[in-house]
């Protein structure tokens, strides 16, 4: 770029005419071309008059010859003015169009009567101006029908919308798009004279959907250009139809799920109601049985009976808490009572366990049902998977909030780093061996009837020394000890 600067340059010094503009040239050349015949004769007139009139003659006559050239000289001057700009107005009227062309104004055509090379610089412009207007517009109307479209629109009326809007843009006398392998329909050949026939391949990330078909009126002039912008509104428009299928097919696979999911959870409640009853008469029958002869192997009878049981209601409270028919009904507690009586329903002797509560004499408040059964939940899965380590329970009150924290521990091998993120989702059990027992419900159960008792259930980072720990927040209040 730098070595073209300096060649112009050092062009300009060499010539210094072309720095002139080409309005001056011309005049120059003129002006040179009309004096130069009138000064060769009058220097011919005034050696002829220097050597066959001699010295006597009348001087007069070599002031009238140099008036008459100045007259000349004068009027050359004027008319090629003039002349230089009555020829150099075609090429302003040009450069003006060229300047409104730069601004976008593409209305204004240049007039230049004659047949000459102005005159055809001037059409091929106005036929330039004119695809360039005819572009502009076709490039309006199919970003309009791009707005327009949306992934949620029928893919039919969508392909529909394609060819009719592909007629109207670009000025066609029909359009049809056909869905499918686009290398099947052969391409037609154009007939000068006849509607040309065009055609726009409707590809969507590689894929090809179809083809747009249509015809252009014989009258038309139809530019590589022209085809550059049908091929662009023809990839626009499929990725919109496939994004429509795409959206079509979600939408039905949701309209499954949702129907699946009405249909578990309708199967939950019918299993757990019909459990409960045959449940419920096993555990009484094998505890009378075991007061009038007790026997070991009827103990284990009533003890699973009773952790199926609360495996059914976990399941029971997991369709009414998704149904929205499981109200809490508050009440004040007191959580290191409900903690012990938990721990003894869960009948787990051999396993250490010891209370630290420093709630302050403060209650929660709280459903007592509902608390027991996230309560024997934790205190069961501090049993199962802390290998029968020791359980300490700790209680204490948050000093930033009227709430208690109940925080229940182990000193097993905790919860793995995999698990840490899923492990309140629903039927989800640890990925540690030994966790593939039982249903994956407790702790979605469990913080879900926390959070609608107004608390929290959550899961403790992990120290040295301990094992899991997870810890119950709940709304409270002082009590009379307190």
């Amino acid at each position: 770029m730098d070595e073209r600067v300096g060649e112009d340059e050092a062009r300009g010094r060499a010539d210094p005419t072309s720095r002139l503009s080409f309005r001056s040239r011309l005049t120059v050349a003129l002006i040179a071309a009309s004096i130069l015949p009138l000064a060769v004769f009058a220097l011919v007139v005034v050696l002829i008059e220097a050597s066959f009139i001699g010295p006597n003659s009348d001087p007069n006559i070599g002031r009238l010859l140099l008036f008459a050239a100045a007259v000349i000289v004068a009027a050359a001057i004027f008319f090629s003015y003039g002349l230089a700009d009555q020829l150099s107005a075609p090429l302003r009227h040009v450069v003006a169009a060229m300047d409104r062309v730069s601004t976008g104004d593409l209305s204004s055509p240049i007039r230049v009567a004659g047949d000459d090379e102005l005159a055809r610089l001037a059409d091929s412009h106005n036929r330039l101006a004119g695809d360039l207007e005819r572009r502009n517009r076709e490039l309006r109307r199919i970003l309009a029908a791009i707005e327009e479209v949306s992934p949620r629109d029928d893919v039919d009326a969508l392909v529909e919308r394609t060819s009719t809007d592909a007629t109207s843009a670009f000025g066609l006398i029909d359009a049809v798009v056909v869905m499918g392998d686009a290398s099947i329909i052969e391409p037609e050949e154009v007939v000068p004279g006849v509607s040309r026939p065009l055609r726009a391949t409707l590809r969507a990330g590689g894929e090809e959907l179809g083809v747009l078909l249509g015809r252009l009126p014989a009258t038309r002039r139809w530019e590589p250009a022209d085809q550059d912008l049908l091929d662009l509104y023809a990839s626009e428009m499929a990725a919109a139809i496939r994004n429509a299928q795409l959206f079509a097919t979600v939408e039905s696979q949701n309209a499954q799920l949702l129907e699946l999911d009405a249909a578990k959870d309708e199967f939950l409640r019918g299993v757990s109601h019909n459990l409960q009853t045959p449940l419920t008469s096993i555990r009484a029958y094998a505890e009378q049985l075991d007061l009038a002869a007790p026997d070991r192997r009827l103990g284990i009878i009533a003890e699973q009976s009773e952790r199926l049981s609360r495996m059914v209601r976990q399941l029971l409270t997991v369709t009414r808490l998704e149904s929205g028919a499981l109200k809490p009904r508050s009440e004040v507690v007191s959580l290191g009572t409900r903690a012990r009586k938990a721990w003894e329903a869960l009948g787990a002797d051999d396993v250490r366990f010891d209370v630290d509560d420093a709630g302050g004499g403060w209650l929660a408040i709280a459903d007592a049902d509902q608390l027991d059964q996230v309560l024997w939940a934790l205190l069961d899965n501090g049993v199962k998977y802390g290998e029968r380590t020791p359980i300490h329970v700790a209680i204490a009150r948050d000093e930033a909030a009227p709430r208690l924290r109940l925080t229940i521990a182990d000193r097993g091998p905790g919860v793995a780093d995999a698990d840490r993120d899923r492990l309140f989702g629903r039927f989800v059990r640890g990925a540690e061996p030994g966790t593939d027992s039982g249903s994956g419900l407790g702790l979605y159960v469990s913080r879900e009837l926390c959070r609608a008792m107004g608390g929290d259930l959550l899961l403790e980072p992990t120290l040295a020394g301990r094992g899991a720990a997870f810890t119950i927040v709940l709304p409270g209040e002082p009590g009379e000890e307190a």
